[in-house]
């Protein structure tokens, strides 16, 4: 009985032993938790040592969680390492955690611009009536974005157009000249071409009343020599690069804009 009951016991330590792993040095570490994988200024540096692209190293530090020293004497020895301006900027706007792509709908919304809106523009290059045809194009920049209801129908540095309908050189005897152009279209945010209205006229210096009764008072007295004040010329109609107008959609109008941009104007 006795020695049956010492065979049992032995058997329920050597069960007890088996069940039990034994945990020594030479046993691997267990899987630390996700902050050991967050990117550090070393493995920004080893990244630029394996020689990756800057466009690849961004990306990195854009889509991981990081935790990175950018106190300015770390940053100092981060430049003196030969890490780009770029890097560094990144590393010192990350938040910690990784930027997670979206899925949001296009801001693109369809918006009725209607007839009168105003847009400011400026000339692109100077306008001479020497030069100029009926016809040309003449062509404007916008000066700022303009939105409608909170959607941006015309962006800055956006495409205007006008056509040139009067254009006379000046002539002798002080004859001026003259050059008038109409507005045609502006670009919207989609492409589309917008229709809009002003007209502008220039008139050049006219001294040609001065100048007529000069050369008839100059014939009487000196004959031929006074028909010389008639080579004259009135100034040119001339209008310089960088002149800004105010002008108007021409009828109401249908664009599609883009919402909640900045540095605009809310009509």
């Amino acid at each position: 009985m006795k020695k049956s009951l010492a065979l049992l016991l032995v058997c329920v330590m050597v069960s007890i032993t088996i069940a039990t792993p034994r945990t020594t040095a030479q046993d691997p570490a267990p899987a630390q938790s996700g902050a050991s994988a967050q990117l550090t200024n070393q493995d920004v540096l080893e990244m630029l040592k394996a020689g990756l692209s800057l466009d690849l190293i961004l990306a990195k530090i854009g889509s991981s969680s990081t935790k990175f020293d950018t106190s300015p004497p770390t940053l100092a020895e981060l430049k003196t390492a030969g890490v780009p301006d770029g890097v560094l900027m990144a590393m010192v706007k990350s938040t910690g955690e990784p930027t997670r792509a979206t899925n949001e709908p296009s801001h693109d919304v369809e918006v009725k611009i209607p007839d009168g809106t105003e847009v400011e523009i400026e000339l692109r290059n100077t306008l001479s009536g020497q030069e100029a045809k009926v016809g040309d194009i003449v062509d404007f920049t916008v000066v700022r974005a303009v939105q409608v209801n909170g959607v941006t129908v015309f962006e800055r540095d956006a495409s205007a157009r006008a056509r040139v309908t009067t254009a006379k050189k000046a002539g002798r005897w002080g004859k001026a000249g003259k050059l008038e152009w109409a507005m045609q279209d502006v670009q919207a945010t989609d492409g589309n071409r917008i229709p809009a209205r002003f007209t502008k006229r220039e008139l050049g210096d006219s001294k040609g009343g001065t100048v007529a009764v000069a050369a008839v008072a100059t014939t009487v007295l000196l004959g031929p020599l006074g028909l010389l004040w008639g080579l004259k010329k009135g100034k040119p109609a001339i209008i310089p690069v960088g002149n800004r107008y105010s002008i108007f959609i021409h009828g109401d109008a249908v664009a599609k804009g883009t919402a909640n941009s900045a540095s605009s104007i809310t009509q």
